[in-house]
């Protein structure tokens, strides 16, 4: 017996509030952590440099996974200075689309992409990797509970247009 007699569909199709609250605040965590960055100068090819060394190293985080480190070695390292500034634009992108629910369902894909990275640079050492496990999962759930589509810009998006192209972008 259904407690409820509305169509789950709907709300599966349009959101929820409680999932546009979870999706509103990995915004604001993401915004905060970008304009805490920006004043510690990550987003610059020291800066971001001096991380992938400090993450890996056994008097800062001492994360464990060489084939990572490797890869940031040999691909991130020598090209810092662009990657710097693409994490600068895409970081503020996916946390702003978070925030306004606006090109919610690719805001939460690179986000998730984001955490999954975090989580592998962070392996093995001092921090508590499983926070990134925790906003990975957030950051799933307002993808798959298409959480933009209330409380935000993709509402109006999907109630004016339908579905994005390949139910991609809201």
């Amino acid at each position: 017996m259904r407690i409820n007699p509305v169509s789950d569909a709907s709300e599966d199709e349009n959101g929820s509030v409680p999932v546009a609250l979870l999706r509103i605040t990995l915004g604001v965590i993401i915004l905060a952590t970008w304009a805490d960055n920006i004043s510690k100068d990550l987003y610059t090819a020291d800066g971001l440099s001096g991380l992938i060394s400090w993450l890996f190293s056994e008097d800062g985080n001492g994360s464990s996974l060489g084939f990572y480190e490797s890869i940031l070695d040999s691909v991130v390292v020598p090209n810092a200075g662009l990657f710097a500034t693409l994490q600068l634009i895409v970081e503020f992108a996916f946390g702003a689309s978070l925030l306004l629910g606006a090109f919610t369902r690719l805001g939460s894909i690179l986000a998730a992409g984001f955490f999954v990275s975090l989580f592998l640079g962070y392996f093995g050492g001092e921090e508590w990797i499983w926070t990134y496990v925790l906003l990975f999962m957030a950051t799933v759930t307002v993808l798959l509970g298409n959480g933009g589509r209330r409380l935000g810009v993709d509402q109006w998006l999907h109630g004016s247009r339908g579905r994005s192209p390949a139910n991609l972008l809201w």
